[in-house]
């Protein structure tokens, strides 16, 4: 989808909230004309005062017209108010309930546009990506620390706070203050289940989460950068714009000069941005170091780290079916 049509496909989603909000104040209002018969001589009132405004000539005395029209508006809206309140509704129950108070759903604020609608581009662009990921979304409820039974009482516990601690990433997460996460362990030990199982909870919310293979990410960003392909949009800015970037399997992408340096601007920008990210890798910090170098490894050091234990549970899951015939839990 190109950048014109994730624009238009935003202001769509927000001239809909606008739409429902229109009627929904329309059904509040005629909810009251039957429940109150008060207010439909108020509602009159305020017509009245509406259509007088429209024919208001110019002259001398239309800056006092204007103001004793204003001055009749506002006792009539408080009179109403007042009506509402007696009657057991709440004072604001006419008024229209946008979903952004900034713009009144309409996207733009004097002529820029609004953060909701910037935030309905991004949601949309990260929809876009996350179709072509490989990857699949995953839960906290399929994930089970008993694969994690056999191991040392320390490793137990160690996992054990690992999955708390990815639940309470998910349940107070904010865009600017949550940081990020560094998940390292072997192949199999549940990292790609937690960060997905994070990413779920998230897109509930309505947020904008972006998630697939790091090698999957630059693969775009290198067709991008050197085919100058439209297919995709610009993947480089909405890498950086979504509130949460979920990079899967850092460490097997190929290694070039160009992924080098794509990979290091994306870490970097949304670091130095404040953005929030989960990087998974098999690797360890002495490992990045000697592929990546120093300038990569303190960007990704900088990050929460969540050390991961065990043996591969896919492993688990084969050997457990072909012995007992049960699924188990995802990993």
């Amino acid at each position: 989808m190109l950048r014109e049509q994730i624009f238009a496909a935003a202001m769509n989603r927000i001239e809909d909230r606008r739409l429902r909000a229109q009627h929904e104040q329309e059904r509040r209002t005629d909810e009251i004309m039957q429940k109150i018969p008060e207010a439909v001589t108020l509602e009159r009132q305020l017509r009245s005062v509406c259509l007088s405004v429209m024919q208001i000539a110019d002259g001398e005395k239309r800056a006092e017209r204007l103001r004793q029209i204003q001055k009749q508006s506002e006792d009539a809206n408080g009179m109403m108010r007042k009506l509402l309140l007696a009657n057991g509704f709440p004072e604001d129950y006419l008024d229209t309930h946008y979903s952004c108070e900034n713009c009144s759903d309409s996207g733009f604020v004097n002529g820029e546009r609004c953060a909701c609608l910037q935030h309905e581009i991004a949601v949309i662009s990260a929809e876009q990506m996350n179709a072509r990921s490989r990857l699949s979304l995953c839960s906290f409820e399929s994930f089970s620390l008993r694969y994690y039974d056999d191991l040392p009482k320390e490793e137990r516990s160690a996992m054990q706070r690992v999955f708390g601690r990815c639940r309470q990433y998910a349940e107070e997460f904010d865009p600017a203050g949550s940081g990020n996460l560094l998940m390292i362990g072997g192949t199999g030990l549940g990292k790609t289940h937690l960060s997905l199982s994070i990413a779920s909870v998230l897109l509930e919310k309505g947020f904008s989460v972006i998630y697939d293979s790091v090698g999957s990410l630059l693969h775009t960003l290198e067709q991008e950068h050197f085919h100058h392909s439209e297919a995709s949009g610009d993947t480089l800015e909405t890498l950086l714009d979504c509130d949460l970037l979920i990079l899967d399997d850092f460490g097997t992408e190929f290694d070039t000069s160009f992924s080098r340096s794509a990979l290091y601007t994306v870490l970097n920008s949304r670091i130095n941005a404040g953005k929030a990210m989960i990087v998974n890798t098999n690797l360890s910090s002495s490992e990045i170091q000697e592929s990546y170098g120093d300038r990569i490894l303190s960007r990704l050091l900088s990050s929460e780290i969540l050390l991961f234990y065990g043996k591969d549970i896919r492993l688990k899951k084969r050997h457990s079916r072909a012995h007992t015939g049960s699924t188990g839990g995802a990993t």
